[in-house]
């Protein structure tokens, strides 16, 4: 008898939990499977709308649609001649995945308008193409601007 109303009380559990589950997980699920249409123009503010206005002209400032293709750097790395890295800003840290360094964590270093930058474990020289000029007004809206 008392294994009877265990087992009854432990499924009525598993079906009130299960079905919460089922009820918290498949809305959010359910919202990320729909196709929502992109806002129009007069609803997008921020950043969604400089994307907006720059895919007008066939710009991508923030490099929102092409993440697959990895951007084309100039330089071999050498101190004559340094990799160039486009920046908004002075100074801007540029991640390495060194070659051999078996599951560690990236290395990275700061570049620097002035005074450029040197990764410690690849020995690569760095140099900033510095482009003060702010076409899309992303200065107003970036909250890390230096």
């Amino acid at each position: 008898m008392a294994l009877r109303k265990f087992t009854q009380v432990a499924l009525q559990s598993v079906f009130r939990t299960q079905s919460a589950r089922a009820v918290h997980i498949s809305v959010p699920r359910k919202a990320i499977l729909e196709d929502k249409p992109w806002p129009d123009e007069g609803a997008a503010v921020g950043y969604e709308k400089v994307v907006m206005d720059a895919a007008k002209v066939g710009e991508d400032p923030l490099e929102v649609f092409n993440r697959e293709t990895p951007y084309p750097f100039q330089g071999a790395g050498t101190k004559d001649d340094p990799i160039v890295i486009p920046s908004r800003n002075k100074t801007r840290y540029v991640m390495t995945n060194p070659p051999n360094w078996e599951g560690g964590p990236p290395v990275g270093t700061w570049v620097t308008l002035e005074e450029g930058g040197r990764c410690p474990a690849t020995g690569k020289h760095y140099k900033l193409n510095y482009d003060p000029s702010d076409k899309w007004g992303i200065n107003e809206l970036d909250l890390f601007m230096h």
